[in-house]
């Protein structure tokens, strides 16, 4: 009753979501997002934010945005803009993309998204043509445009470094900062590991190893980014457990077509040298991954990059550096919600300038916001990070007790969550993250890695899927309302840290103007809304008080209807 009536409310008093039309937020809410509440000096910055009210829960800020694809049309410049400013998002970073698919043969058809063209024949290298082409908009058609400028501030970020061949990074970046002189302000998202491009070409070429970092490979770029003061996103996967979605195996040239998800031989070697550091990082759950005799275990894959980001983010220690998707992948879908956990929270306390983004849809829908079922995931507790020299246990009670809560908060947002978004609530993984970042508040940031691309599929087929790539308002909503849909649970200091802008503002040195507003509360309803609802609970009392009454004064009328048990033994009682 009291949840139906709290929906109710919500929905019927305006709510953040649109209810009917293309629109994601009612135009109430979008009235009341503008720069002008996150500005210091602003009279409308005092305004307490109503997150489960008019306000909404769904993300003002996007770090992780790709205004480019990998080939093909972008969706113009000035539409895209349209799209953010129409669903809420205030701020963003400008991200291009810094590769692009370069096709073997002219004759070949046309490729604008890698898995729609797994094969070696459509390489990912490269490129700056999307960096080029943002600062163009970014300088040319945002910077001087006082009504743009007013409705979302954006932060141009380089994307094209490859730290794959890192020789020419430097001087290609003098080289673009002197067309576009003070125009950058952001790195990223620049590659160390990603094995969603296993199939065009990522592992064919030198990797990001120990040694390198070590010799001093990357000291011009991320010396010069640390003294720029720049964050800098950096995709770097753990490591992976499946090539579901990458099927390296069509191409017969490709060098992992036999071997798929695997340590090279080398790394297994190094490993097997330093047990001491495993040890020390994993502590309780080194046997998840090392036998007793200290060799890796199959599953070791899963986390087979962990030492060469730690050396990373150790020789660079005053680098701003975002983790882009916390490290995961779908190539990387197994790996226990507590190991990870603790990765994160030891990488944390070794690197204080570490931050991660929890950007990416698939991060939601595969992991955070994937309820299914009311029972406890077989995946928890019989899992494949367990073995006989395991000894941590899942505390099963309280997940449970833990993602009911949760479930109880989402109830009250699915119908709107649902509308425009694809995930189906909290799961028992979601419990456990929510820990995390209760525990780290100043270290997450939100983001959709949406990819604004308009190849159509008669241009661009591709050679599988077939199906272009042209994405549209819905497509927007969607991928901004799946990611956001974590936000509803933070408490109040965590979502005005990560949600509302406190991370990022001290992230980017924007804080001397900017800050995040007061929340009003972590209640399920703003004060009006309380106030309706403590209104319509005293009428239904009233109602049913006085019909009590009547009936009672109608049956002592006609000779009295009540008999007392005591009074006659053979009454009973209907209680």
């Amino acid at each position: 009753m009291i949840a139906w009536l709290v929906l109710a409310v919500v929905q019927g008093l305006g709510g953040v979501l649109a209810q009917q039309g293309t629109d994601l937020l009612t135009q109430q809410t979008l009235d009341r997002r503008s720069l002008n509440r996150f500005n210091k000096s602003h009279e409308e910055h005092s305004m307490c934010w109503e997150r489960h009210g008019v306000d909404g829960f769904l993300s003002v800020i996007d770090t992780h945005n790709h205004f480019r694809p990998f080939f093909g049309p972008a969706v113009p410049f000035l539409t895209y803009l349209e799209w953010m400013i129409k669903h809420g998002i205030l701020f963003s970073t400008m991200f291009g993309i810094g590769q692009k698919i370069e096709k073997a043969k002219d004759s070949d058809p046309d490729c604008c998204y890698y898995l729609h063209c797994p094969t070696l024949d459509y390489r990912v290298v490269p490129s700056m043509d999307n960096d080029y082409a943002n600062a163009d908009d970014f300088t040319k058609t945002y910077m001087g445009n006082k009504t743009l400028e007013e409705a979302v501030h954006l932060t141009l970020s380089i994307t094209f470094p490859n730290l794959q061949s890192p020789a020419q990074i430097n001087k290609n970046l003098n080289l673009i900062e002197s067309t576009y002189e003070g125009a950058f302000k952001w790195a990223g998202e620049i590659n160390v590991f990603k094995h969603a491009l296993a199939s065009n070409g990522f592992f064919e070429d030198s990797r990001v190893t120990e040694k390198r970092i070590t010799a001093g490979e990357y000291d011009k770029l991320f010396g010069t980014l640390t003294v720029r003061k720049w964050p800098t996103t950096l995709h770097c996967d753990l490591g992976c457990d499946n090539y579901d979605a990458v099927p390296v195996q069509e191409d017969h040239r490709n060098k992992l077509k036999e071997l798929g998800c695997h340590v090279p031989a080398e790394e297994v070697k190094a490993v097997r040298s330093d047990p001491q550091w495993w040890t020390d990082i994993l502590g309780v759950y080194y046997h998840s991954f090392f036998d007793k005799e200290n060799n890796p275990r199959d599953n070791f894959k899963k986390i087979m990059h962990l030492k060469v980001w730690d050396t990373l983010l150790s020789k660079y220690p005053d680098l701003k550096v975002v983790w882009a998707h916390l490290g995961l992948s779908k190539e990387l879908k197994t790996l226990h919600p507590y190991i990870h956990v603790h990765i994160l929270r030891e990488l944390f306390k070794r690197h204080k300038n570490l931050v991660a983004d929890i950007s990416w849809d698939v991060l939601a829908k595969q992991l955070l916001m994937n309820h299914k079922s009311i029972d406890l995931p077989k995946s928890l507790v019989e899992h494949t990070d367990f073995n006989t020299d395991t000894n941590f246990m899942v505390n099963t009670s309280d997940i449970l007790e833990m993602r009911e809560e949760l479930h109880a908060k989402w109830e009250v947002h699915e119908d709107l969550v649902s509308q425009r978004g694809s995930v189906s609530g909290p799961s028992y993984s979601m419990a456990i993250y929510l820990e995390l970042f209760h525990e780290f508040p100043d270290r997450f940031l939100t983001g959709t890695d949406f990819v604004a691309s308009f190849g159509k599929k008669s241009n661009f087929p591709g050679t599988k899927n077939k199906n272009g790539c042209v994405k549209d308002v819905p497509n927007h909503a969607r991928q901004l309302t799946d990611t956001s849909s974590i936000n509803m649970f933070l408490d109040d200091e965590s979502f005005r840290k990560i949600v509302l802008g406190e991370n990022f503002f001290r992230l980017t040195g924007l804080s001397d103007i900017y800050a995040a507003p007061p929340v009003c509360g972590d209640t399920l309803l703003p004060v009006w809304g309380l106030i309706v609802l403590v209104v319509v609970l005293l009428v239904v009392v009233l109602v049913v008080v006085l019909l009590v009454i009547f009936f009672c004064r109608k049956r002592d009328a006609e000779g009295g209807a009540f008999v007392r048990v005591g009074d006659n033994p053979s009454a009973t009682t209907n209680v």
